[in-house]
């Protein structure tokens, strides 16, 4: 009798497992198979707690990320001031596309050219790069943004693409 309640048990605890991973599955929304290694790695990053994230000094990161990211930040800033937005939408991740607009092209130009505008004209500080969840952040001001923000980017395929982005405020960082 013991060993049929302890074979009910275990099987109730997979079949616990086994809900809970399929109902999480359902929520990360991955839009692709193929893609699924890289969004879950950044899903995971995502949720992070924010006060562990890893905030380095400028020295922390060798010089010539700091200007490959700050190249990448400024092409990027170029694409939305000449609105042209479908170069800007190649230079996001696909993590980015589907956090920011839901992997629709149209609500991205219609969130880059609203409430986005203020990226295109914001001054980036290189100096105050930081790595944050795993990626490289710098710190972009301009007064037409409710906060100041991280804008983080990764690598993808040899090619610096923006990623995220952070308030300032959320990582520590000083409002100029």
């Amino acid at each position: 009798m013991k060993k049929w309640i302890i074979i009910v048990v275990i099987l109730v605890c997979f079949g616990l497992y086994a809900m809970i991973k399929f109902s999480t599955s359902q929520n990360e929304n991955v839009p692709d198979p193929a893609q699924e290694t890289q969004v879950t790695k950044q899903i995971d990053a995502g949720k992070a707690d924010l006060a562990a994230s890893e905030k380095g000094s400028a020295s922390a990161v060798p010089a010539a990320q700091v200007e490959a990211v700050t190249k990448a930040l400024t092409e990027f800033q170029s694409c939305l001031k000449d609105k042209k937005y479908e170069q800007a939408w190649e230079l996001t991740t696909e993590y980015f596309k589907q956090r920011v607009s839901e992997g629709s092209f149209e609500k991205f130009k219609e969130n880059m050219a609203g409430e986005g505008a203020g990226i295109a004209t914001a001054t980036v500080h290189p100096e105050s790069v930081a790595i944050i969840e795993g990626r490289v952040g710098l710190l972009i001001t301009d007064p037409s943004l409710k906060y100041n923000i991280y804008v983080c980017f990764i690598e993808d395929n040899g090619k610096w693409k923006l990623d995220i982005g952070r308030p300032a405020h959320s990582v520590n960082a000083p409002k100029e």
